[in-house]
């Protein structure tokens, strides 16, 4: 059985081996015929359709397309509400984000050392740099691409997290660090936020903050994405950062202000019982694979 998810930096892919080497020890191989499909939004990936059997355990969809869903699907749970119904599957499917199993985990409180923390979206922080904005305005910023184990520490050492990365508010929320869901950009996907929040009982009401932009390499390759005449990319760079002259006057003082107002605002944090009963969920469906697949 091979584990499944998306391989990237991101803090919340790669908590995956992690969680599930721990919590199913011995269960995966590189046996490409059954393929135990794990914690992100990877239902309309190709990768999650190509094995001859999958198991899906909390695993949500947004990008992508529908999967057609057949006998070689064995659907333990999904992620939530809206996944459920996108794909036509029974409601009772939609129980949670699997990553709130890292409660099983790291149950060790290392106390708090920071006040406010901010998290940005991986992609966001490819677009501006979101760390030194932070540093100016005294919040503790936190890499969606650092390693996870480190991520979890600083997120449960954090007073209150503005994150605009989902699986942030999932781990804050799992571990009962409150959380505040802001958006920088309109690529910021509301379906699988709403997908979580929906399964906890919760509301996902994100405050904007305008968006801001470097001249980095991302930026020049969305640049040449989206603009179908070819520019040279030393033109870019030029408007990139005559855009950023205006910026460093108007928008990053705005958001550096309306962060730290952010920081002081209101925070949520899901009901003991609900997030109990959740992670509870989670643990008797993990039992259902291991009884289901194990040796």
């Amino acid at each position: 059985m091979r584990l499944r998810y998306f391989e990237s930096k991101n803090f919340g892919d790669a908590l995956n081996p992690h969680l599930f080497n721990k919590l199913l020890p011995g269960f995966f191989d590189d046996d490409p015929a059954i393929d135990f499909l794990g914690i992100g939004s990877i239902l309309g990936f190709d990768m999650a359709k190509s094995a001859t059997r999958k198991i899906v355990f909390s695993s949500g969809f947004a990008y992508g397309t529908k999967p057609t869903v057949d006998t070689s699907f064995d659907f333990i749970c999904v992620r939530g509400p809206h996944t459920a119904k996108a794909l036509g599957l029974d409601e009772k499917l939609a129980v949670a984000d699997g990553a709130i199993l890292v409660r099983e985990i790291f149950r060790e409180n290392p106390g708090k050392k920071y006040g406010v923390s901010y998290m940005p979206h991986w992609e966001s922080e490819l677009k501006f740099d979101w760390s030194t904005l932070c540093a100016q305005a005294g919040i503790h910023y936190i890499s969606p691409m650092d390693d996870h184990r480190d991520v979890i520490k600083r997120i449960q050492q954090s007073e209150v997290i503005i994150c605009e990365a989902m699986h942030a508010a999932i781990i804050a929320d799992a571990l009962r660090t409150p959380w505040i869901p802001v958006k920088a950009y309109n690529g910021i996907n509301d379906f699988k936020w709403h997908d979580w929040t929906d399964s906890l009982s919760m509301r996902y009401e994100p405050i904007r903050i305008p968006s801001l932009f470097d001249a980095t390499q991302f930026m020049l390759k969305v640049c040449n994405e989206k603009i179908s005449t070819r520019i040279p990319n030393d033109l870019y760079k030029m408007g990139l950062k005559g855009y950023g002259l205006i910026q460093n006057v108007s928008r990053i003082p705005q958001v550096r202000k309306q962060l730290i107002e952010i920081g002081q605002g209101k925070s949520y944090l899901s009901n003991d019982t609900v997030i109990g009963s959740k992670h509870q969920q989670l643990l008797d469906l993990l039992d259902v694979v291991k009884r289901k697949y194990g040796d």
